[in-house]
């Protein structure tokens, strides 16, 4: 199997081949696109842990959306159960899952990186640490 992971604006960050069960990045909660042996490509998002023995199938989730809106439908996730021995390639997105500021979507896509705050605690008191004893 192949593996290729990207960054959010889709440059590769580490690609490379093995068998599933020896995959050194764990791809949980992010965005994924699985090819199978057969051509056919599940997208969404990875739910099943690694490390916890071999693992026959895997869960990939969608919302259930309104691609055109992005609004929810439900709150029920549509999943996919994927035979890991069937995977020809898996790739993934960093940092693609909604809680880290990108937008709901179940497409495969690429975005512009999501802009943090480094000034975040300029403001906040300092302890002063000369302070006289």
């Amino acid at each position: 199997m192949k593996f290729v992971q990207y960054n959010l604006s889709g440059k590769v960050v580490e690609q490379y081949s093995c068998d599933f069960d020896q995959l050194k990045a764990n791809p949980i909660g992010k965005k994924v696109r699985a090819t199978m042996d057969d051509g056919k490509i599940y997208t969404g998002f990875w739910d099943s842990f690694l490390g916890q023995g071999k693992i026959q199938t895997a869960e990939i989730s969608r919302y259930d959306l309104d691609e055109k809106t992005s609004k929810l439908r439900s709150l029920n996730s549509i999943v996919t159960f994927v035979p890991t021995s069937r995977i020809a390639k898996l790739e993934a997105i960093l940092y693609s899952n909604p809680r880290w500021g990108t937008g709901p979507t179940n497409k495969f896509e690429f975005f512009k990186p999501v802009k943090t705050r480094s000034d975040f605690f300029r403001n906040w008191p300092r302890k002063n640490s000369t302070q006289s004893k």
